[in-house]
């Protein structure tokens, strides 16, 4: 086997190339395309290298004449001239001849042995291709390597730089972010601080006007009392002037009948004594027609006054009310105590109940829950009317109009027995324009025989309870 060009390496090498890294490795067989001579050092195919050491000139052969000398090809003939052996060929030849068969013979093995040593320095050097074949393989595959470690740190130098500038940006995202946090939150505790005061304020002002209506409803009332009391002085002095005129009357009706019994021949006398007697019955009428009228303006008055009582009282209430709202999960309990009598009141006066107010979340709107007993409009004397209305409240201005909500009434089934219980609901929508305009109720009805029906009416209480759904 003979040595390869560099170039013919090369050529192998980038036929064969190594395995990426991780990737398990390949057995490369290595075909030689051209080998050299060792005694010419010529460059010769595959098919003809063999050829070529057959005749080549410059191959060492031993001299045929024993004379240990080894002689190129080419020039053998010449050597055969000039060898000193060639003289010794001559009576003794046979002899000659001997000693050279026993010299061709030694030559022989000496010519074995060096081409067993040819073969052993030929593999050696074959080795010695194949290993440089492996490390020229392993230094192009290092090379590959080193590229694609180079790239990769390339690209990983790249895509550090990329990430540091992304997080700068993004710490002076948050940087910024976190100040305008800072910003918003002191806005927002400046805000809640300024609504907290306005609130206070208010409720102070709120406080302040209860006093005030107290102080009013106060001395209304010490006014009523003293009319009230005028009034029943003025009546049982009126009743008392009306006693006396009837006793005199009477007395003098008395006079009069025992004038006639005494005097009735004279027909005269009996005249102007009728006409006398007309004459103060028609007094006494006209006192009595005087006093009914000023009776009934005393109770005109009264009644007034006990209006503008009650007026006062349901304002006053109204704004303790919408101060004190403790309600403010938009739900409610209302137990109507004492049926009967508040449904009488209601057919003879059409008086109206109200519930306790409340909200459907904090600082919401002011809710409440008006309800006619017996009835209103074309519905009276055999339903009840209810409505739930949105009243003025303190947090108006802050809220969203105009303002819609969808809520349950729901008549409380009052069964001892919990699982047998059901109750009555009715769904309703309420809904307001704005804070300032005047809500037309929008009623519902529950008729009577609903009411007296199940379990709901119960120790002459019924319990309505009101969800707001939102």
């Amino acid at each position: 086997m003979s040595l390869t060009k560099a170039s013919s390496r090369k050529d192998l090498a980038e036929q064969h190339p190594s395995p990426e890294p991780g990737q398990p490795k390949s057995t490369t067989i290595v075909k030689y395309e051209k080998s050299s001579c060792l005694f010419c050092n010529e460059w010769f195919d595959a098919q003809t290298f063999t050829e070529h050491l057959i005749h080549c000139g410059q191959v060492l052969e031993e001299c045929p004449n024993g004379c240990q000398a080894f002689i190129p090809r080419i020039r053998m003939r010449s050597h055969l001239k000039e060898c000193p052996r060639t003289n010794l060929q001559g009576p003794n030849g046979q002899r000659m001849s001997v000693s050279m068969d026993r010299l061709d013979r030694q030559s022989d093995q000496r010519l074995l042995v060096i081409e067993q040593d040819v073969g052993t320095i030929r593999s050696v050097l074959n080795e010695e291709i194949r290993q440089r074949l492996h490390l020229i393989t392993d230094v192009g595959n290092i090379r590959k390597q080193n590229q694609v470690v180079d790239d990769w740190t390339r690209d990983t130098d790249k895509a550090l730089d990329d990430l540091r500038r992304l997080m700068d940006a993004e710490a002076s995202q948050r940087a910024f972010a976190t100040e305008q946090s800072q910003l918003d939150l002191q806005y927002c505790c400046d805000i809640a601080q300024a609504l907290k005061e306005q609130v206070e304020s208010r409720l102070d002002e709120a406080q302040k006007m209860v006093n005030q209506l107290s102080a009013d409803v106060t001395f209304h009332q010490n006014q009523l009392n003293d009319n009230i009391l005028k009034l029943e002085e003025l009546i049982f002095e009126n009743e008392r002037l009306n006693r006396e005129k009837f006793f005199q009357i009477e007395e003098f009706l008395q006079q009069i009948n025992e004038d006639i019994k005494t005097r009735l021949g004279n027909s005269d006398y009996v005249t102007s004594k009728q006409a006398t007697l007309d004459y103060e019955v028609k007094n006494v009428k006209n006192i009595v027609c005087e006093t009914e009228e000023r009776c009934d303006k005393l109770d005109r008055a009264l009644h007034q006054t006990m209006q503008n009582l009650s007026d006062l009282e349901t304002q006053m209430a109204m704004q303790q009310r919408i101060a004190s709202v403790q309600n403010i999960r938009g739900h409610l309990i209302w137990r109507i105590k004492d049926y009967s009598k508040k449904l009488d009141e209601s057919k003879q006066y059409d008086t109206i109940l109200h519930s306790a107010m409340f909200s459907n979340k904090a600082f919401s709107y002011a809710l409440r829950l008006d309800i006619y007993l017996n009835g209103k409009g074309t519905w009276k004397g055999r339903n009840m009317i209810a409505c739930l209305n949105v009243l003025s409240g303190e947090y108006d201005p802050l809220l969203a109009w105009p303002c819609r909500l969808q809520a349950e009434i729901i008549i409380r089934d009052q069964n001892s027995n919990a699982a047998e219980a059901e109750d009555y609901i009715k769904t309703i929508f309420v809904r307001k324009k704005s804070d300032d305009f005047i809500q037309s109720n929008q009623y519902f009805h529950i008729p009577h025989k609903v009411i007296t029906s199940r379990n709901y009416l119960r120790n002459d209480s019924m319990f309505i309870e009101v969800r707001v759904l939102k």
